[in-house]
């Protein structure tokens, strides 16, 4: 997780902002609250200040220090060890002060180093101690946690174009063979193709960057791959490929029809009783529901669930987590796929 340096400056200045409004909060509270009853001197203001004074350094020595040397490390025995001694201190230091400074604000103290107020002195350090690490740790779980889910989500992305960079070379170099075919047998439908190809490309590199993309793009774009792939086939060749319900106002992820269609053409139309290529489209209120049918021959049965139906997988489990069925079957040369989506609330 990284921020420019603008961000970094307003970060700062919005933590010291927080911490001094924190301290101007409980200064009040001590003046007000605990002493407002009482009428008070010059002396006993400055006792309080004094007090509170001891409560910063107790609190900042912690959070800049002990915590990073020790706690940060796991360091847990010398981190206590750090603690106890630093309240001593602390405590040795006040002490002398206030029974020669403040005594008259401390009724009890008949001398310098009395253990009782050794003690007291050292309890109310812990108690900062513990408000200055729970504050600390809180908000570095809540700064990990926040990195962690901005890693997660750079992994996701870069995952996701690991594989559209794999799905699009695929699809090129199928598309590339047929134009081949073509040119090789001088072919006047040639030049069509390559048009029908410089559609596919558009919508390759300049529609499919989208996370989403509005699903009558992905239906034409799906009309141009038949129609290329038609440009190589027998008149007879049945090709169908029906869409009932609305198109309108849904959104799917690129690309993600297009794997199943290319697969039903790479592996199809192989026998001279070919059924051909059936596909149906179907789109409800809150999901859409593609399948093909497609004749397979024996050589090419263990090609299915190659590179592009992995990679298609990856992608649902990604992009439709518990929002998507993917079905694949082959029965008497003959392979079934059918999958179906729900879209999230907002695409609907």
């Amino acid at each position: 997780m990284s921020f420019t340096l603008p961000e970094i400056e307003m970060r700062k200045s919005y933590q010291i902002a927080l911490h001094v409004i924190g301290w101007l909060a409980f200064g009040t509270w001590v003046f007000y609250f605990l002493h407002g009853n009482r009428t008070l001197s010059f002396n006993k203001i400055l006792d309080v200040l004094v007090g509170l004074g001891f409560g910063l350094l107790t609190f900042y020595f912690n959070w800049y220090v002990l915590i990073p040397k020790f706690l940060a490390a796991n360091r847990i025995l010398a981190y206590i060890a750090s603690v106890l001694a630093t309240l001593t201190a602390i405590a040795v230091i006040r002490s002398p002060l206030d029974f020669y400074v403040f005594r008259q604000f401390n009724p009890g103290m008949d001398e310098p180093y009395n253990v009782e107020h050794l003690l007291a002195y050292m309890m109310g350090g812990l108690v900062v101690v513990f408000i200055s690490s729970a504050i600390k740790v809180t908000g570095n779980y809540i700064k990990n946690e926040r990195q962690n889910k901005e890693l997660e989500k750079q992994k996701l992305v870069a995952e996701l174009g690991y594989l559209k960079s794999q799905v699009n070379p695929h699809f090129l170099f199928n598309t590339l063979n047929n134009i081949y075919s073509l040119a090789y047998k001088q072919s006047p439908e040639t030049p069509d193709a390559i048009m029908k190809l410089s559609l596919l490309m558009r919508y390759m590199l300049y529609e499919s960057n989208d996370t989403l993309v509005c699903l009558k793009k992905e239906v034409d774009h799906l009309h141009n791959f038949i129609d290329l792939q038609k440009l190589r086939l027998r008149e007879q060749t049945s090709i169908k490929f029906t869409i009932e319900g609305d198109l309108e106002g849904k959104e799917i992820a690129p690309m993600m029809l297009m794997t199943l269609v290319e697969n039903a053409f790479k592996h199809g139309l192989v026998s001279k009783n070919e059924i051909g290529i059936v596909m149906n489209l179907v789109v409800g209120e809150n999901y859409l529901q593609f399948s093909t049918i497609n004749n397979i021959s024996t050589h090419k049965k263990k090609e299915y669930g190659g590179i592009g139906l992995k990679n298609l997988r990856r992608r649902l489990n990604l992009l439709y987590p518990q929002k998507h069925n993917l079905t694949l079957e082959e029965k008497d040369g003959t392979f079934f796929a059918t999958l179906k989506i729900h879209f999230y609330p907002n695409n609907i």
